[in-house]
């Protein structure tokens, strides 16, 4: 999935590793749906085949032991202040995290991606807030996650930076309270039997970062139940 599907000429990928149940990743193809990626590996909290309406795929059975992630709980966290709100996520639940070594042979990278989640229209501004992550480290990166690492997944034209999550990128629940970056939101909630169970979803996101050329780099895409291991978000990374 990483060397033939995700990663685009220019890179050299090793030390790849998957954590999480089988289930919850796989590759999509999004053609003549409302997503606008042609295709690409999908991440999800869940089981990946519950986006498609068909719903064919297999039971998901979740690892053991159960994955814990202190840096998502951080993210997850974040985002409350920088908002006006109150919450806390005490826990994270059902992670998913694809990590690789890349060596880049130009002086910067970009992926793009859409988050979606079951949670919208529900849970915006609670504990139950499902999050999705991507981070970066190595040469020239200096974050305040593990190793140094950056988080590329945030809010564009965001100050103070806005991590991906269902409460930072929602239309207000039609009205229940104000709406976060709602000019990113797309309500999927009349378009399910075309991308199933997402019930919102953000526009096409970019994650780019500046690198030093035939330098090792290392990427972590991680993705969580916040609070909860119930309703389920997911992530689409776009090949290429």
């Amino acid at each position: 999935l990483i060397d033939n599907i995700l990663l685009g000429g220019g890179i050299t990928a090793s030390n790849h590793t998957f954590l999480g149940a089988s289930a919850q990743i796989g590759w999509f193809n999004s053609q003549n749906t409302s997503l606008d990626l042609d295709s690409g590996i999908i991440l999800s909290t869940g089981n990946v085949f519950s986006v498609d309406p068909l719903n064919i795929g297999p039971g998901l059975i979740m690892p053991s032991p159960i994955i814990y992630d202190t840096n998502l709980v951080t993210v997850a966290n974040s985002v409350a202040p920088i908002i006006g709100q109150n919450f806390t996520v005490d826990t994270i639940s059902d992670v998913a995290i694809l990590e690789f070594d890349f060596i880049p042979t130009s002086d910067s990278i970009s992926f793009r991606y859409v988050f979606g989640s079951e949670e919208y229209f529900a849970w915006e501004n609670t504990e139950y807030n499902d999050v999705f992550a991507f981070f970066l480290s190595g040469p020239g990166i200096n974050g305040p996650y593990a190793n140094g690492a950056i988080n590329l997944a945030t809010v564009p034209n965001s100050s103070p930076e806005l991590p991906i999550t269902i409460s930072s990128v929602n239309n207000g629940n039609n009205g229940a309270f104000p709406p976060i970056n709602d000019q990113y939101f797309v309500d999927n909630s009349l378009s399910l039997d075309t991308i199933a169970s997402a019930d919102g979803l953000t526009t096409i996101f970019t994650a780019k970062a500046l690198v030093q050329c035939n330098e090792t780099y290392h990427i972590r895409l991680a993705i969580a139940d916040g609070t909860d291991n119930l309703l389920d978000s997911y992530v689409w990374l776009e090949a290429g």
